[in-house]
């Protein structure tokens, strides 16, 4: 007796800090001597197949129980050989098991249809049951976003998510993505964009744009990038205002909730890896003509002497040059002799011996130019993490590392993360919560993107002729010249790319903070006060260097560019929950918060070098420009919530908030002078019932549910906009000027208001095998704050005015089937279809369209019209509606036919409407199918209508490139030749008004200069958006434990993973799904020399220790 008392006693301090209580129970029950069997096994999942962490095990009748360990293996002492044993889970069934007299029992949980997905994180980190909510939210799971990854997590929604667009950037690398919820609700681009919130507490979602100083644009990325997805518990989209109200402005565009892991749901200390290696090649690359080397399409041959003019059209940058038909000419990359002798100099390298001769090369096409020049980029991430749970408290220690090589040669992204969770019950009532993210990024380049020199695309798309040889280009530097002078094909224009690519880099270093501390004390176990602080802070520093023979910079450049940035957020939460009688329950919260905003710019440019290839401030060769700025912002508020359930099938939300904002607080000096609206009130209410809980409905009905809500968010405005700032100008002598800036300061601005309802209905047949959610919403967002133009003769150029009203509406349906499930077989499709409308319903008093950017076309906010059209210059075209109009046709024979005059194509005076870059419905198609430990799932992604404005068309065809070009030359440039030449398809108006048919022919170069009317003609170059996607597809194994015997590895997963592998579109030459860039706002619909986007593909690997 005295030996089992001692073995108990020890068994029972060896888990004490996890199952005190158990054990002491057991230890109770050994004493008294009572005989007893042992049971051992293992606790497996249907679903998945792997080992189940944290399962309770009880002896039925008595309070004997354990929990299996992070293998889901458990051992049990019970009473007799016919114990009964109970298993549970939250999200299965449970499950009971006589004993029989056995000494193993493996155990298989099936998941419960009715629990599935019952709990989400709301507004405030608040978790509710679904069937309580009354707007829509959906989930993703954090295994769903690490297996098949991409760099900037946001991108992960694209497909998944009803009525989510995301956009990604054409950069490459570690890019920034666009994202809207449900459409665009302000004419401010900046702020369509939806709240990013990490467990409860918001971050900066900012972009700080890359121009400047003679630079183009470079994406740095946005700050929602920088999350690792490793870390990731669960994403939760709030769409609606209802369900983001309780996080103030910001969330007017709906909340993109990230909750991070844990140590809970383990027993003991565990170690969890995951290992993610993926490669990435061009999904699709442009198509050049093939049959025209370099020149200007006066039908002469060519010769290289100097690159700038001296030889035959070797200073032209065009592609209408001689056909290929196995001719030699000099060319920049053939030999030089002198006296007869090779010389170790090339064409290009004018400064060879005087004398020296180059000598004719075969004149060819580079057809795989672009895609040698492209690498195979390689994504490797790593993460290792230590957890651990006991009944006081929980961690999670994690390590991830990114390695990132890109598509352009020479652009990288190495990122360390490190990331604690922890929580600790310091006592029965008083707990402790942390979260903190250290992320070390760095990237010695990330590609310039948009038009000019110091974008790849810009050159391969517009102005490399197909003659040059790019690979030969990889020697940077004229011999001799190493560091002073590039080496090229075009020394009037162009820059070497790989030069481009080695020498002139973007360089980038992050340091950022994401963390939290959170304390709460439960006063009873209805009531509790929780009070938390927050901040992201982040320093980033930027290099710009250019090198001496630069286009834009011959003496080279140096730039520094510092932005500090932080948020900080400090917040209290008092929570009500309490059965008031059998049938009510109610819940309330009351909260405040603070947030304080700001950012630090500062930026040095050496414009000019003293000395080639030394990258320092202090070696500037003309005075250093400077330029700094200082912006801060505070926001605080105080809100509430509460809940009343009617007999767990009847629930009312209603929620309140009041912000007061310092964007929208008068200066003191100025408040006798104007109206200040600081603060504003929004308020919430939900209603859903569970109709299958209320009312007896057909069997075939499993689950029914109807919802509705409204609400009201407020929006403030940027720090500032109430005061006239002075800038500094250029120095007169010793002194500083500054000027006033040119926007007139309104002294009345007032909060915008949107205010939004919504109603829907969740209902799923036969027993769960298929789910239907079906939302409708509409909103209206009025008091825009927008600036509108002045006339000149004021002195200012605009002034911000609260103007315009925009209505929102559209509809989101998910759809979830199991067509199949025997035995070890299933197979589950997802479908989610979304459409959204916006229109501009009203701006200011005369004021009837708002230009809200521009580049190639305009994006612009028009009464009655849609937002999201584009506008540009068209083909003007007969008409017949009116003889005041130009091109009047009374006979209507030719309405509609484009006018030509000397056989160009004639511009219309004004702008028309060229489309809308919005899809007209989204969809996302996945089918998920298992057997045994096999799992196979792929995901399709749909984007219907839309309108894109390509700029590689407008200036591919100027510069004779792309393959279009070839129109009009079949057979050289001699119009004397058939197919030689274009003559548009269309009508000349006659000197008496009538119209005859266009018999003007111009040469193919003309021709397809005039077809943009010179840049600026968009009609021709707009094209349906639509596209099919390949989004994702996995392919993973996972090894039974049985098989790995005493291995220290457990719950091994191989998964082969790929993303964007396919691609349907008939956009030419791009990737509709992209944007372009102005000043860090990004510009959807419009295309402006993207970089290729990516296929990657590859294998992760998980298991456990």
């Amino acid at each position: 007796m005295i030996k089992k008392f001692y073995l108990c006693f020890r068994l029972s301090i060896f888990r004490r800090s996890a199952y005190t209580g158990l054990m002491l129970t057991g230890l109770l029950y050994c004493h008294a001597g009572v005989a007893q069997s042992v049971v051992t096994g293992q606790v497996t999942s249907d679903d998945d197949k792997l080992p189940l962490a944290g399962v309770s095990v009880i002896e039925k009748g008595t309070n004997n129980g354990t929990v299996t360990d992070s293998n889901g293996k458990y051992q049990i002492s019970v009473k007799g050989a016919n114990s009964v044993l109970t298993f549970s889970f939250l999200g299965y069934v449970s499950h009971d098991v006589t004993v029989n007299g056995r000494s193993v029992a493996d155990v298989v949980l099936f998941t419960d249809q009715k629990q599935l997905q019952e709990v989400v994180v709301t507004a405030l980190g608040i978790k509710k049951d679904v069937r309580k909510l009354g707007y829509a939210v959906q989930e993703l799971k954090g295994e769903s976003i690490v297996t098949a990854r991409e760099t900037n997590i946001v991108n992960q929604l694209a497909g998944k998510v009803a009525g989510v667009t995301v956009v990604g950037s054409p950069s490459g690398i570690g890019g920034s993505a666009r994202v809207t919820i449900r459409g665009e609700r302000s004419v401010d681009l900046n702020k369509n964009q939806p709240l990013y919130v990490i467990d409860g507490v918001p971050i900066s979602n900012s972009i700080t744009g890359g121009s400047g100083q003679g630079n183009l644009e470079v994406d740095f990325g946005n700050g929602a990038s920088f999350i690792n997805p490793d870390d990731v518990e669960t994403m939760s989209v709030l769409k609606g205002p209802a369900a983001a109200a309780l996080y103030g402005s910001r969330a007017a565009n709906g909340v993109i909730l990230i909750t991070t892991k844990s140590g809970k749901g383990n027993k003991g200390i565990g170690v969890e890896v995951n290992s993610n290696t993926t490669f990435e090649r061009a999904l699709k690359l442009p198509e050049y003509q093939n049959k025209y080397g370099q020149g200007n399409g006066n039908g002469g041959d060519f010769a290289f002497v100097n690159g700038a003019g001296g030889g035959l059209t070797d200073g032209t940058d065009e592609g209408w040059g001689p056909e290929f038909k196995g001719q030699s000419y000099p060319q920049y990359n053939s030999p030089r002799t002198l006296n007869g002798q090779a010389i170790p100099y090339l064409g290009g390298d004018l400064n060879a011996p005087a004398g020296s001769v180059i000598t004719p090369t075969p004149w060819l096409p580079d057809v795989d130019g672009l895609k040698n020049f492209l690498r195979t980029g390689r994504t490797l991430t790593n993460n290792i993490a230590l957890i651990g749970n006991n009944d006081q408290g929980s961690f999670r220690l994690s390590y991830t590392n990114l390695d990132q090589t890109g598509i352009v040669p020479n652009t990288d992204l190495k990122r360390h993360t490190v990331s604690l969770s922890a929580g600790y019950n310091l006592t029965k009532k008083f707990s402790a919560k942390t979260f903190v993210s250290y992320i070390k990024s760095a990237s010695g380049n990330r590609p310039s993107i948009s038009y000019g020199t110091e974008s790849i695309m810009y050159l391969f798309n517009c102005w490399l002729p197909r003659s040059v040889k790019v690979s030969d280009m990889e020697r940077l530097w004229m011999n001799g010249l190493e560091g002073r002078r590039q080496f090229g094909w075009n020394y009037n224009y162009h820059d070497n790319p790989y030069l481009t690519v080695y020498e002139n880099t973007n360089g980038q270093d992050v340091n950022r903070i994401i963390g939290n501390v959170i304390l709460k004390y439960d006063f009873t176990d209805w009531l509790s006060l929780q009070v938390r602080t927050a901040t992201d802070w982040g320093n980033e520093r930027r290099e710009y260097r250019r090198a001496f023979s630069t286009q834009r910079f011959p003496f080279g450049q140096y730039r520094e560019v510092k932005v500090n940035t932080e948020e900080r957020n400090s917040d209290f939460l008092l929570s009500f929950n309490k059965d008031i009688s059998k049938d009510f329950n109610v819940s309330a919260t009351f909260g405040g918060n603070q947030n304080r905003q700001s950012s630090i710019y500062d930026e040095e440019n050496a414009g000019q070098l003293n000395l080639p290839g030394i990258y320092n401030l202090t070696n500037s060769r003309i005075a250093l420009v400077a330029s700094q700025s200082k912006v801060g912002k505070r926001i605080n508020s105080l809100y509430g919530s509460a809940s009343v359930s009617f007999r767990n099938y009847l629930f009312l939300d209603i929620t309140a908030r009041n912000d007061w904002s310092s964007a929208l607080t008068l200066p003191t000096a100025l408040k006798a002078f104007g109206t200040e609206n600081n603060s504003y009130f929004y308020p919430s209410v939900a209603l859903s019932a569970v109709v299958s809980d209320m009312v007896k409905l057909p069997e075939v009905i499993s689950f029914a549910k109807a919802r509705a809500s409204f609400a009201q968010v407020g929006n403030d405005t940027d720090p500032f906009t109430f005061t006239q700032a002075f800038n500094p100008s250029t120095p007169f002598g010793s002194s500083q000027i500054y000027g006033e800036t040119d926007r007139l300061a309104n002294l009345n601005l007032k909060p915008e208001i949107s205010t939004a309802y919504e109603v829907g209905a969740d209902l799923r047949f036969f027993k769960n095998r298929v789910g239907l959610d079906f939302t409708y919403y509409q909103s209206k967002t009025k008091n825009q704050i927008l600036q509108i133009p002045l006339s000149s003769t004021t002195g200012y150029n605009g002034r911000f005015f609260n103007a315009g009203e925009i209505k929102n509406w559209g509809f989101e349906t998910m759809l979830n089937v199991t067509p199949v499930e025997i035995n070890d077989f299933k197979w589950n499709i997802g479908v989610n279809f979304s459409a959204n409308r916006s229109k501009v319903l009203e701006l200011s008093d005369g004021i009837t369209n708002f230009v809200m950017a521009s580049k190639g076309v305009s994006i612009e906010a028009r009464v009655g019209e849609r937002m999201g059209d584009m506008y540009g210059i068209a083909f003007a075209r007969v008409q017949n509606t009116s003889a005041s109009l130009p091109y009047y046709d009374a006979t209507g024979q030719n309405v509609g036919q484009i006018v030509y005059k000397d056989g160009r194509p004639v511009p219309t005076t004004n702008v028309q409407k060229m489309g809308n870059y919005n899809p007209d419905w989204l969809a996302g198609i996945s089918n998920q199918f298992s057997y045994k430990n096999v799992k196979f799932s792929f995901l399709f992604d749909i984007r219907h209508g839309g309108k894109i404005f390509s700029e590689t068309q407008v200036v591919g065809r100027e510069g004779g490139i792309i393959k279009e070009t070839l129109e009009g030359r079949a057979d050289g440039y001699d119009l004397s030749k058939p197919g030689n030449g274009v003559i548009g398809d269309g009508v000349v108006q006659n000197a008496d008004g009538t119209f005859s048919k266009n018999d003007v022919k111009l040469t193919a170069r003309a021709w397809h200069t005039a077809f943009t009317g010179g840049r600026n003609i968009a009609e021709g170059v707009m094209y349906d958006a639509s596209f099919v996607k390949l989004r994702e597809v996995q392919l993973g194994y996972s090894i039974p434990n049985r098989l790995l015997g005493r291995s220290p590895l457990k719950n091994i997963t191989v998964s082969f993973v790929a993303r964007n592998l396919a691609l349907w579109s008939d956009v030419p030459h791009v990737d509709p799904e992209t944007m372009a860039y102005n000043g860090g706002t990004a510009l959807p619909g419009i295309e402006y020399m993207s970089i290729p986007s990516s296929r990657s593909y590859g294998f992760n690997v998980s298991f456990k220790l």
